[in-house]
């Protein structure tokens, strides 16, 4: 019996580096599978600077997924999508101009620093439309792919990756793979267990209570820009099979 597919949506590399190996050995009744997309798709404009339907993107993202490599809707077992939570959920009075700074963007504990009001603009349509995004997606338990109902779950990392695993909210981008493999070979616990310390609700919930608590907590005054993650809980989602 051919072993369906668990497809994961990954906005980078390291996101598979740290989660591939893992799955892969405590998952073996589905394939793994990642499907890296280099960009984040909840901020993405349309080629007219128009905002897309979120939803109508996730479906083409794994469409286009399916049809490269050849499979059908229905060897899917579920859809994975992980997602940086970047602060987007903080309010526009926390995004701050600091000439000073030396990137063009910089994530403290409190506040999205950018050294010009322009790119304070252009920051704060970026979080309202992530956020937005966000919220949609987090309504959707699935989606209708080629008239197949397949299971679906966003999952956030906080403020990034590289924060959660590192303590490192600025990583250099050339320098994140090169890290996530650094830290993966020094790790002496699980990824799972590592991350389970960094997940925002208690463990004595069900698990659509720890979905729905740890958004909801993600959501509150800057904590999307706090070092925490409810990515644990997907391995929660494989073992339980939830549907």
């Amino acid at each position: 019996m051919t072993k369906k597919v668990l497809l994961i949506i990954v906005e980078g590399q390291t996101e598979q580096i740290i989660l591939e190996d893992y799955l892969d050995a405590h998952f073996a009744n589905s394939t793994i599978r990642f499907d890296v997309q280099r960009e984040d798709i909840l901020t993405k404009w349309d080629a007219h600077k128009r905002i897309p339907n979120i939803k109508n993107s996730v479906v083409r993202v794994i469409q286009s997924y399916l049809e490269k490599y050849k499979f059908l809707a229905n060897d899917l077992t579920a859809v994975v999508h992980i997602t940086d939570a970047d602060g987007c959920f903080i309010s526009p009075e926390c995004v701050k101009v600091d000439e000073r700074i030396e990137q063009n963007l910089f994530y403290t504990e409190d506040a999205i620093l950018v050294k010009s009001d322009k790119r304070k603009e252009q920051i704060e349509q970026r979080n309202d439309m992530k956020a937005k995004n966000a919220r949609i997606l987090i309504a959707n338990d699935h989606f209708s792919i080629n008239r197949m109902k397949v299971p679906y779950q966003l999952f956030y990392f906080s403020t990034n990756l590289e924060h959660v695993l590192w303590n490192e909210r600025n990583e250099i981008p050339t320098e994140k793979i090169q890290k996530a493999d650094e830290f993966m070979d020094n790790l002496t616990c699980t990824i799972e267990e590592y991350l389970s310390t960094y997940l925002p609700v208690s463990s004595e919930l069900s698990y659509r209570e720890k979905i729905k608590k740890s958004w909801s907590f993600l959501m509150e005054g800057c904590h999307s820009l706090h070092r925490g993650t409810n990515v644990p809980l997907l391995f929660e989602m494989i073992k339980t099979d939830v549907k």
